[in-house]
């Protein structure tokens, strides 16, 4: 197994997976398009955001139009023009730049490809002028305060926060001359918006908790774990190596209950001929549970303490799974791990090395636990068919889950061996002769 697993990361090792986040810019009929790296921005040609998309993992929409759109009050129509920072000639920016001009007024906006869901709006005019700042909520989830501009929409968990430097007029209106925004539109994740707003971090967060729904109880048990795995990964400076280190403390505070609950599986395993002679022995029901339970006591087992460990552990590893899914957007713009360049795509040309992992630990799960071929086989089949249901989740989550199978295989091969529960071999799985 261990030359197997060998040969497969050798063999992966000389790939590359090449999948850099850059922005695009479109001019179509209804408007301009600037897609980055997870965000889709619609502008009309009067200069106004009209839509935004969050493309994260699916296409949802965060902001609609409501005379809001860093709209100019009273300006006329614009001319238009962009340009885009690249690094090649494929058409994709590092750093984009819109500009509109009326009459005496220039607005121009500005896009840099990061992990963040930040831009910069400058509208320059030569007399004062009004702007409407987004909002992605409804009025009554506006905060105003020390010139930050703040909403929030809790059936998306998504928050617009915007910091200026001239005027507040009150609720999303701020005037003056020469005015400066820096914009965060984008999912509710105290991570990104810290990084963005370090000096004012303490006064959004005050302002966004008191966002009916925006905030949950989920986040107490979420955010310290949030909080772990980011210190883990300023220890590692690697995602990758940060995924699987935390895996690997997070099995180890929960192997007890992993050892309890397979102890308690081969217990079971090693009583289950006496369970199938009194089977056959009383067809009562009623009995036949008599007798069961009475072979329980005698070999001090509880049926139910297996399938107790195991609900206790799902929660804690949902949990888990969603605190890797929150640094998607970090994975995709900071390093590589072996041969993955972003840890935040998903599918089949980035995740094939794990499938084959998976289904070579899940080949070896199965001969390790199963007393007979018809079991193995099944748990085989449930190894290869299984992993294909996470082939599109982003590369960072399936490492997490592979990770996971590894250190189960391992914690498995150990405790059997410990207490010398023996599996079948690959020649009775075939249906080979024993050799000799």
């Amino acid at each position: 197994m261990k030359k197997l697993l060998a040969v497969i990361f050798f063999v992966v090792a000389f790939f590359s997976i090449l999948n850099a986040g850059t922005i695009t810019v479109e001019e179509r009929t209804d408007g301009i398009y600037v897609f980055t790296r997870f965000i889709e921005y619609h502008f009309d040609y009067m200069g106004n955001i009209q839509e935004i998309y969050s493309t994260l993992e699916r296409r949802t929409r965060i902001f609609l139009y409501s005379n809001d759109g860093f709209d100019v009050l009273g300006a006329g129509t614009p001319t238009f023009t962009w340009q885009g920072l690249s690094d090649g000639e494929d058409g994709k920016y590092s750093e984009v730049t819109l500009t509109f001009t009326y009459d005496g007024i220039e607005k121009i906006f500005n896009f840099k490809e990061g992990p963040n869901y930040t831009f910069d709006v400058y509208v320059n005019s030569s007399e004062e002028v009004t702007v409407s700042l987004p909002r992605v909520g409804f009025e009554s989830d506006d905060r105003l305060r020390d010139n930050i501009f703040a909403s929030g929409y809790s059936k998306t968990k998504t928050v617009s926060i915007i910091k200026f430097n001239e005027k507040s007029l009150g609720g999303n209106k701020v005037s003056g001359t020469q005015l400066r925004f820096f914009a965060y539109i984008g999912p509710y994740k105290k991570t990104l918006i810290k990084k963005a707003f370090s000096e004012d971090y303490d006064v959004i967060s005050e302002m966004l908790a008191s966002i009916p729904g925006l905030t949950g109880w989920f986040d107490y048990i979420k955010y310290p774990l949030v909080n772990f795995f980011g210190w883990i990964n300023n220890l590692t400076h690697n995602f990758g190596l940060t995924i699987i280190v935390f895996t690997i403390i997070v099995r180890f505070i929960f192997y007890p209950l992993y050892h309890a609950q397979t102890k308690s599986m081969i217990k079971m395993r090693k009583i289950q001929p006496l369970v199938e002679q009194v089977k056959k022995k009383y067809k009562d029901p009623q009995k036949q549970q008599q007798e069961l339970l009475k072979i329980y006591r005698e070999n001090k087992i509880n049926p139910a303490s297996g399938c107790l460990m195991a609900l206790i552990q799902l929660p804690v590893f949902i949990v888990l799974y969603q605190v890797i899914r929150y640094y998607q957007e970090e994975f995709a713009f900071n390093g590589s791990f072996l041969i993955w360049r972003d840890l935040a795509s998903g599918g089949f040309a980035n995740n094939w090395s794990f499938l084959i992992i998976q289904i070579v630990a899940g080949y070896y799960l199965a001969l390790i636990t199963s007393q007979d071929t018809k079991t193995a086989w099944q748990s085989i089949l449930m190894s290869v068919f299984f992993p294909f249901l996470f082939i599109g989740l982003p590369s960072g989550v399936f490492l997490y889950y592979t990770a996971n199978t590894l250190i189960q295989l391992g914690t498995t091969y150990y405790i059997y061996r410990k207490y010398n529960i023996k599996g079948i071999t690959q020649r009775e799985l075939w249906g080979l002769p024993n050799k000799g």
